[in-house]
């Protein structure tokens, strides 16, 4: 989860939402005292059926269980964020516990290809589908 609301300015992501962590762990290390910072991709349950591109990368309802809706991954409000707007994922499994769960290989690279879109590098044509 990540809190987008503090200092925000439309139409930048808002709201505490879902994302999914994409910097390797060596770009999550803390900055001096401060908190670090991880690049992250995040997720809405918006159709963008009115704006859809190759940036919006479709997940189906219950693929995992931190995402029960059908979602979209918005490749193209990817950003840099500290470790301060980040949380673990809350899901419901007779009580609340916070999700453990990763990606399979595939949706990374499927979101991997949104991003080559999203900022305009040559795209790998990686299947793009959501149903599996």
């Amino acid at each position: 989860m990540c809190d987008f609301d503090p200092g925000r300015i439309p139409p930048e992501m808002d709201k505490n939402r879902q994302v999914v962590v994409m910097s390797p762990r060596s770009y999550n290390r803390r900055h001096g005292e401060g908190p670090g910072r991880s690049l992250v991709v995040p997720f809405t349950a918006t159709d963008p059926k009115d704006f859809l591109t190759p940036a919006d990368v479709p997940f189906r309802a219950g693929l995992y269980k931190s995402l029960p809706d059908k979602s979209w991954a918005i490749c193209a409000a990817a950003m840099s964020v500290s470790h301060e707007r980040l949380n673990r994922v809350r899901v419901r499994e007779g009580h609340y516990q916070h999700s453990m769960e990763v990606l399979s290989a595939l949706d990374m690279a499927r979101i991997e290809e949104g991003l080559r879109h999203a900022f305009g590098f040559p795209t790998l044509q990686i299947l793009n589908s959501a149903e599996k």
